[in-house]
């Protein structure tokens, strides 16, 4: 793949045509690694117009093998393949239940290379050196104990990388949220079906949901500027948009050092 697109534009603005090196420079140059655990959050369509690659599919490919190449053979590339099946009343099958969470995400996960998690309302897909483990044996819970961002906050050299979209949006916020009992939110259990390998079987999966009745909604503007401040957030210029990336380690410190301060630092106010 990268032979036949290594000279196709991708995209385009104003000023310059980007090709495949070109996310790869941005990549290395927003610090990510050979051998790096990646969490992705990923809208391609504001970068700039498709270029001459044949279509969107293709287009998204190219970023993944662009992130594949960075990250080498010890890497591994997730993103989050989130359903909510259990809350909408419908089947969860990791195998063919699609993402609604963009197109990056769907790609990734219909590769044959990948994993995906066994979670009817937060699965993740994976791929490279550890996409099976950390796709595999994972809690029940939402974002707590046992869950992928558990084990991510456990990981040396994870990152979470956000690009295409408006804000620094990060599931692993919730993870403190949900360690730390943020008083806004509360677990709410969600029953269904699971079709798993032509097995069809009932199970309960749990949901650490914010109250809706008190008109509460998230804010991670403060936590962004604070990370950027500190030098621990990295934004790179790609086309029209940004690349965004931070060690997981700095966000769970840093989120956890300002929920203790004031537990409501993470909703608008």
């Amino acid at each position: 793949m990268e032979s036949f697109y290594k000279n196709k534009i991708l995209f385009k603005n104003e000023k310059k045509d980007f090709r495949q090196k070109d996310v790869i420079n941005a990549l290395k140059k927003a610090g990510i690694k050979n051998g790096d655990t990646l969490m992705v959050h990923a809208d391609l369509a504001r970068f700039g117009k498709l270029g001459n690659i044949i279509n969107k599919k293709e287009f998204v490919d190219v970023f993944i093998e662009a992130f594949l190449k960075v990250i080498g053979k010890e890497g591994t590339l997730i993103v989050p393949t989130f359903t909510y099946s259990f809350c909408k009343n419908e089947i969860y099958d990791p195998d063919n239940t699609p993402s609604t969470v963009g197109l990056f995400t769907e790609e990734l996960r219909k590769r044959k290379d990948a994993f995906r998690s066994i979670h009817p309302i937060f699965s993740v897909a994976a791929v490279g050196k550890r996409a099976k483990e950390l796709t595999g044996n994972l809690s029940k819970n939402s974002f707590g104990e046992g869950s992928i961002y558990d084990k991510l906050s456990k990981i040396k050299n994870s990152k979470y990388v956000v690009f295409g979209v408006d804000y620094f949006s990060c599931t692993q916020i919730h993870y403190i949220e949900e360690m730390l009992k943020a008083p806004y939110r509360y677990a709410k259990k969600f029953k269904g079906k699971i079709t798993n390998k032509n097995k069809v079987y009932d199970d309960e999966y749990e949901f650490y949901v914010r109250y809706l009745d008190r008109g509460i909604n998230p804010d991670f503007d403060k936590i962004e500027k604070r990370l950027l401040d500190k030098g621990f957030l990295k934004k790179v210029c790609l086309g029209s948009d940004f690349i965004n990336v931070a060690k997981i380690s700095d966000i769970c410190r840093e989120a956890k050092k300002m929920f203790k301060k004031d537990p409501a630092y993470f909703i608008k106010k």
